[in-house]
């Protein structure tokens, strides 16, 4: 159509624009192209007898279409009509212009398929590439891998080989050893025999010249003749090794026996410790200066190990006795009353070898610090312990002098004086300080354990007891100490789980928590706590705001698998759920203390008894009956348990609990008002390995109770029968023929015994506690 109307005259074009023609066509071909009639011609003709009668201003381009079917936008432009209607005469393309476009069409088309066959060969002929270089790595890493294999083979071949000729070398060496160790013991033994009896046969000609016996007047005593018991029989070391276990007063009674023990008695090993504080109450007029110097006199070469705790009589003497004991490594002068400035510095300028010092409870002052400056440069232990007399002045000398860089232990507990200059002074010169304890403190603030926080980066062990001002802000600071293994802390209202839960995160080695009495303390800290897997001693005693939900925490993570200590006094919020979720997880629990918690009742007490790793429990005021006791009597390894309190526990209960428990050797049955003698019989009868015994608060028992134990628990060292208003002298008599290893017996508010009977079975046992007096309001009698 473009064609035959090219070359109109302008008056005919006019005439088109005029009398809208384009338009016209347009709507016909619109309404053509979207309603598709079947007879076209008579759908135009119809159409243009519409225009013809409407007229021209009624045109548009839509308007044969149906409402339901108009397209929303144009689809012939007007440039298209211009092109039609041959408008434009420019705008007609020539036929060399269709050549053109065509031929270039045509390279365009043939471009692109030659582009994307190249590309598809160059892509194919990559990924072969590839693929071979895969197959090489392949190759490779399969001989690289049976050339790997065949090697550890053959090094596990070597390490066996040298080890069965490494160990073969050890059987052959330790054969031949052996043998010439044999053949000189035997050349030895023979020569000491002779040289034995020829120095006895002497020794008996002289005797006999002189018509008198050998005296000595040496401390041990003298001794009555030859030997005839067993320990003379046995092999020298063995006898050593069984005098080894006695104390300094034991062995001067032994050096009387006779002649081979007091020479026994005089072995170097024996006097390489000595402990004064033990037989102070054993020795007639207690330790006196007499005796201190004439045992380290004769122990001076040999002594190693000296404590002298508690020896309130000493005087300047014995302390010069000490200076001379030059190979001293252990002194123990704690609570000595005696000691004073001038006598510890002749003791530290005698003693310049000394690793570890306890001069806790003396009037030191800051001249026995600097002594130690000047004089002891090996010491790796120090407490201080309530010396109220220094200063910051004398830690200023300790931290200056020659031991500074190689104290690892410093008890300050109780030396109030103690400024932060002082704590500055030990951060700043004792930087391998590993266990730092500031107990009974309770003016400490958070500047001092900052500055020791920031400065001793190796402190293991950190124990806070008795240190009520302390805030999370000097917690969270020490929590940055990775090494941190010990923490303790007591009776501070102030810390929070805030500090905890940095402890808990940043200190993996953590083992052993102590946290009594932290009121503060809830669940989220057992959480924190959870995750430290070397934990094994956890004491939340008095932490109110523990529950069910928090054990439950602590129990999912590592750390209830190597558990094993577990306080929670009074903590009243646990219940049975609790002892649930430490019966599933804590396989290693050696003790619990559940005392006080009243939610747990005979079921959790059963699920405890099922914890075959317990040895030591406590359940003193817990709902505990007949059952729960039957059901820890199943427990073969429990050897301590305490059941005070505990008003539900019949003589049936402990019948049957001792006749499962035999092996039991402490046991608390404390205020159980409900047993009789009967149960006692029971449990003498079974538990015989029993040691300590407390019966206090038990109304009904009577002496017959006191004859059942005296007659079979022939092991029994500690006794409690305060209370028990029945228990008469005849029950002194049982004790004294039947405990014959009784040392400590309790007969406080006992009514019916005497005081001369109590007096006199003082001479048989090391401690009683007497009295005579009305049974106070609270054992509720």
């Amino acid at each position: 159509m473009a064609a035959s109307l090219r070359g109109l005259s302008p008056e005919l074009k006019e005439y088109l624009r005029v009398n809208r023609l384009p338009d016209i066509y347009e709507a016909l071909l619109s309404g053509l192209s979207i309603m598709c009639p079947q007879d076209y011609l008579t759908f135009i003709l119809e159409k243009l007898m519409y225009i013809k009668e409407h007229g021209l201003d009624c045109l548009h381009w839509d308007m044969f279409i149906d409402e339901a079917m108009k397209p929303p936008r144009r689809f012939i432009t007007d440039s298209n009509l211009d092109m039609i209607f041959n408008f434009e005469d420019w705008l007609l393309p020539t036929p060399e212009m269709y050549t053109a476009a065509y031929n270039h069409y045509n390279n365009k088309l043939k471009e692109m398929c030659f582009c994307a066959i190249l590309q598809n060969h160059l892509l194919r002929k990559k990924k072969e590439k590839e693929l071979q270089e895969k197959i090489k790595r392949a190759v490779k890493h399969h001989s690289n891998h049976l050339l790997n294999v065949h090697l550890q083979i053959w090094k596990a071949w070597v390490k066996y080989r040298l080890g069965r000729q490494a160990m073969s070398f050890q059987k052959l060496q330790h054969v031949f050893n052996v043998s010439m160790g044999r053949v000189i013991f035997q050349a030895w033994h023979k020569h000491t025999l002779e040289a034995r009896k020829q120095r006895e046969y002497f020794e008996k000609l002289k005797r006999l010249e002189r018509g008198e016996n050998m005296e000595d007047d040496d401390l041990f005593g003298q001794g009555t003749g030859e030997a005839r018991d067993s320990v003379s029989t046995l092999p020298w070391k063995i006898a050593i090794q069984i005098f080894s276990y006695l104390d300094v007063a034991d062995l001067a009674h032994c050096a009387c026996v006779c002649r081979f023990w007091k020479v026994l008695t005089q072995a170097n090993l024996l006097w390489s410790k000595i402990n004064f504080s033990v037989v102070k109450n054993r020795l007639t007029k207690g330790v006196t200066d007499k005796v201190v110097c004439r045992l380290l006199h004769k122990a001076r070469p040999y002594l190693i190990h000296l404590n002298m705790r508690t020896c309130h009589h000493l005087t300047r003497s014995s302390f010069n006795s000490v200076s001379d004991c030059r190979n001293l490594q252990d002194l123990n002068l704690s609570e000595c009353g005696g000691l004073d400035d001038d006598a510890f510095k002749t003791v530290t300028k005698g003693c310049r070898i000394l690793l570890y010092l306890n001069i806790a409870h003396t009037n030191l002052t800051d001249a026995s610090l600097r002594a130690i400056n000047k004089n002891c440069e090996n010491l790796q232990y120090l407490s201080l312990a309530f010396c109220l007399k220094f200063t910051d002045r004398g830690l200023q000398y300790l931290s200056s002098g020659k031991c500074h860089d190689k104290l690892q232990y410093l008890d300050i507990s109780g030396c109030l004086q103690i400024t932060p200059e002082g704590f500055q002074h030990i951060a700043d010169g004792c930087p391998k300080l590993q266990t730092f304890l500031v107990n009974e403190f309770p003016t400490l603030l958070d500047d001092c354990m900052m500055i020791i926080g920031q400065k001793c980066k190796k402190i293991h062990t950190l124990s806070l007891l008795g240190c009520p001002l302390l805030t999370d802000e000097s917690l969270k600071l020490i929590a940055h100490n990775k090494t941190l293994q010990v923490f303790k802390i007591d009776g501070n209202n102030r810390i929070s789980d805030l500090s905890l839960k940095q402890i808990g995160r940043n200190c993996p080695e953590l083992r052993h928590v102590y946290l009594a009495d932290c009121q503060r303390i809830t669940d989220a800290t057992l959480k924190a706590l959870s995750a430290c897997k070397n934990l094994v001693v956890l004491n939340l005693a008095d932490c109110v705001r523990i529950s069910d939900s928090g054990i439950r925490h602590f129990t999912e993570g590592p750390a209830a698998s190597k558990l094993r200590e577990l306080n929670v006094t009074n903590c009243v919020r646990i219940g049975d759920m609790a002892m649930v979720n430490i019966h599933k997880r804590c396989h290693s629990l050696t003790y619990l203390n559940v005392n006080y918690c009243e939610h747990i009742s005979e079921a959790g007490i059963e699920l405890i008894g099922q914890i075959h790793s317990l040895v030591a429990l406590d359940v003193s005021g817990c709902n505990c009956g007949d059952q729960g006791l039957s059901a820890l009597g199943h427990n073969p390894r429990l050897r301590d348990i305490v059941l005070s309190e505990s008003s539900s526990i019949t003589d049936l209960g402990l019948q049957k609990f001792a006749q499962q428990s035999k092996d039991i050797e402490r046991l608390d049955l404390s205020h159980c008002m409900n047993l009789t003698d009967g149960a006692i019989k029971n449990l003498a009868f079974c538990c015989r390995m029993i040691t300590v015994l407390n019966l206090s608060g038990c109304k009904h028992i009577t002496d017959l109770s006191i004859q059942y134990l005296s007659g079979v628990c022939h092991y029994l060292i500690k006794l409690d029968i305060s209370a028990c208003i029945h228990i008469s002298d005849k029950a002194l008599k049982y004790l004294r023929k039947g405990c014959k290893k009784l040392k400590y017996l309790n007969l406080m508010y006992c009514k019916k015994i005497s005081k001369n009977a109590a007096q006199k079975l003082q001479r048989h046992i090391l401690q009683v506690e007497y009295s005579n007096e009305d049974v106070p309001r609270y054992f509720n009698y």
